[in-house]
C-alpha cells in the first residue's frame, strides 16, 4: 500500500519534466516500472497461488483469505493501468529523446513543448492511479482487520454496586 504510494511520490512532477532533464526522468521511469512490475507480479502470484490453495484444500481457505484475495486482485487494475500510463510515458520519452537529437526545424519548439506535455500527462495518470490502488488496497486492509477485530466489551457490562451510606457509620447500638 504505502509502496504503491512510494512509487508514485518517485514520479517527476510535471513541472520537473524538461528537456535538459530527460535522463532523470527516463531512470524515474526506469524505476519506478521495475517496482510496479514487482508489485503486479506478487499479485498475480499471490492470487494464483491462493486458487490453488483453495482447489487443494477447500477447508482451509477461510472468508478472510477469499476477502484478502478479491482486495489484491482489484489492485489489479489501477496498478495495470499506472503500468500502461508509464508505457505511454516511455514512448513520449522516446520521441523526446528523438527530437532532442535531431537537428531543429519548421515546428522543432512546438514538438518538443507538445511531447513533454504528453509525457506529463501520462506521468500524471500513472501517479494518479498508483494514489488510487494505494488507497483501495489501504480501505480493503481496514475493512478486514475491523471485520476480524474481537468485539470491544461495553464500558459497564455489571451495574456498579452503591457504596455504603456514611450515615450509619459511627452509630453505635
Amino acid at each position: 500500500m504505502n509502496e504503491l504510494a512510494g512509487i508514485a511520490d518517485r514520479l517527476p512532477l510535471v513541472t520537473q519534466i524538461h528537456p535538459t532533464s530527460r535522463s532523470s526522468t527516463t531512470e524515474d521511469l526506469e524505476d519506478a516500472i521495475r517496482d510496479l512490475t514487482r508489485h503486479f507480479t506478487y499479485l498475480a502470484h499471490t492470487v494464483a497461488t491462493r486458487d490453488r490453495q483453495a482447489r487443494r484444500y477447500p477447508g482451509r481457505y477461510t472468508a478472510q483469505l477469499r476477502e484478502g484475495t478479491i482486495a489484491l486482485a482489484h489492485a489489479a487494475t489501477p496498478i495495470g493501468r499506472a503500468l500502461a500510463a508509464l508505457g505511454e510515458a516511455v514512448t513520449a520519452t522516446g520521441h523526446l529523446h528523438h527530437l532532442a537529437h535531431s537537428p531543429p526545424g519548421p515546428g522543432h519548439a512546438e514538438d518538443l513543448q507538445h511531447t513533454i506535455e504528453v509525457l506529463g500527462v501520462h506521468v500524471t495518470q500513472a501517479r494518479a492511479h498508483l494514489f488510487a490502488a494505494a488507497r483501495q488496497l489501504r480501505a480493503d486492509a481496514h475493512r478486514l482487520l475491523t471485520a476480524q477485530a474481537p468485539a470491544a466489551p461495553s464500558a459497564l457490562t455489571t451495574l456498579p454496586v452503591p457504596a455504603a451510606s456514611s450515615s450509619h457509620r459511627g452509630h453505635g447500638r
